[in-house]
């Protein structure tokens, strides 16, 4: 939350111009004509890759000593200062901050002393080349000392931690299966940050990487299948915040180009998780006639606006009509129903949908709950009256635990204290992207409280799953990531 108020103070103020919408992602930046990245859209694969790097390749290239002055626009805190992601602890205190210029590195022994110039891509895995030994996208302010300490270790998850920064940055040895690399992990709050950063540079250098060098995650521009499943996961796991938007809105205004995974996210699985069918991310009332549905991955445009595949419940039946590539993003779809009752959960089959690349989705049901206050109702209980919270660790490998409270409220079963006192059935259900069934961990009728439930996922192959808190005709729905 801290992120994304530092941001927009930024742009009521003007220090930095982010005209990007983050619900939707598409541009719409002071400077571009038409549509930046209309050449890319629908493609998937070696297709979308080359169609991205077509777009943003040439881009202006500064020196390496003007990268302290940009940083004071790309990287600035609401307080003026340096925006370390290697120090920043978000909604907290972080333990020191630095000052532009005066903080400059020289030299350092420890934590504070002064921030440098980070290349999250370490130069040595591009032989010193330019024009990415100074390309913004991947350069960021960090901490001295912790940059030397990351040295020119891959991102990754920690299993066994060797060394821990004052932020709570850590390297060590990946837990990652069948590996034992030595890697570095930041905070999760930024995790997406650097997976981003790493995403660009594969695509503005694909081909043009012949002098690079390789790491234990990489082969010259091309991300390694198990490397690019984990900074996959960080981007699914901290997704777009106001910070990044406003920082590629700043670099767009010095090299004249963008980094596409932060203005389309839905880019990233259509070049390194082309294999995985389609799943529900998010389905939400988006008026009083239209439910917008947004999935994994790009959808069939035939499958996606045949009617006969979106049933939704209490009479309604098919929608009256889809819209396909809401906002150019072509794995959200809008539908158009008859007016939606305020207050209501609604059942939506979804049937016969497969990717744009034909990788089919298992036929599914979601349901979406409208705003307002319901009419005539059984249970008088909303999702606001319950808590579910993330799953803790995550990512995790195998296993995690999730925490959920049930209120003490008399609005349970009906309105009735006595009734209420015996609780309210309650189901905790985890689901993979193919709204497959995977775990049930809780059905049980239970009273008010506060409660866990762990889950085991041995035998489950990595990836995204949902988990979902179902009580009465309402409920909450998170998103979890499994390492394997």
């Amino acid at each position: 939350m801290w992120k994304k108020i530092c941001l927009l103070v930024y742009v009521i103020t003007g220090l930095l111009v982010a005209q990007n919408n983050q619900s939707n992602q598409t541009v719409a930046s002071v400077g571009i004509t038409g549509d930046y990245y209309q050449s890319a859209y629908t493609l998937y694969g070696t297709a979308l890759r080359a169609a991205l790097h077509n777009i943003i390749k040439g881009h202006t290239a500064i020196s390496y000593n003007e990268l302290w002055i940009a940083f004071q626009s790309t990287d600035k805190k609401m307080n003026g200062k340096v925006w370390d992601m290697y120090s920043d602890i978000p909604d907290a205190t972080p333990p020191y901050e630095f000052t532009f210029s005066t903080n400059q590195c020289g030299n350092y022994s420890v934590e504070g002393d002064c921030y440098n110039r980070e290349h999250s891509w370490p130069k040595s895995w591009f032989k010193d080349l330019t024009p990415m030994y100074s390309d913004l996208f991947h350069l960021f302010p960090t901490d001295g000392k912790v940059n030397g300490m990351r040295n020119n270790y891959n991102y990754g998850n920690v299993g066994s931690v060797m060394w821990t920064s004052k932020n709570g940055s850590k390297l060590g040895i990946t837990n990652f299966p069948g590996r034992e690399d030595t890697v570095f992990e930041p905070i999760n709050a930024y995790k997406g940050d650097f997976a981003r950063g790493h995403f660009y540079m594969s695509v503005r250098y694909y081909t043009e990487d012949a002098g690079w060098s390789t790491s234990d995650g990489t082969n010259k521009a091309e991300l390694l299948p198990w490397y690019a499943n984990v900074l996959y996961s960080w981007h699914m796991l901290d997704t777009v915040s106001a910070k990044e938007i406003a920082r590629n809105e700043a670099i767009y205004g010095i090299q004249k180009n963008r980094n596409p995974f932060i203005d389309h996210p839905e880019f990233a699985a259509e070049i390194w998780q082309t294999s995985m069918a389609p799943g529900v991310v998010t389905v939400k009332q988006n008026s009083a006639t239209t439910i917008l549905i947004d999935f994994s991955r790009y959808l069939d445009s035939t499958v996606a606006v045949t009617k006969g595949n979106f049933i939704l419940d209490n009479g309604i039946g098919n929608p009256t009509n889809i819209e396909w590539g809401v906002n150019n993003d072509v794995s959200k779809i809008l539908l158009t129903t008859p007016s939606l009752a305020s207050g209501m959960t609604y059942v939506l089959q979804l049937k016969n949908l497969k990717s744009i690349n034909a990788i089919a989705m298992n036929d599914t049901t979601v349901t979406v709950k409208t705003s307002g206050v319901a009419g005539m109702h059984n249970e008088n209980i909303t999702a606001s009256d319950f808590e579910l919270s993330q799953n803790y660790p995550n990512p995790f490998n195998p296993e995690t635990v999730i925490s959920y409270q049930i209120p003490l409220n008399s609005s349970l079963q009906g309105g009735n204290d006595a009734t209420a006192s015996r609780g309210i059935h309650v189901t905790l259900k985890v689901f993979d992207t193919l709204g497959r069934e995977a775990a049930t961990l809780v059905n049980a009728q239970l009273p008010s409280g506060t409660y866990t439930a762990a889950w085991n996922a041995s035998g489950f192959a990595g990836g995204i799953y949902f988990y979902r808190l179902q009580f009465g005709a309402a409920s909450i729905v998170r998103k979890m990531v499994l390492l394997q």
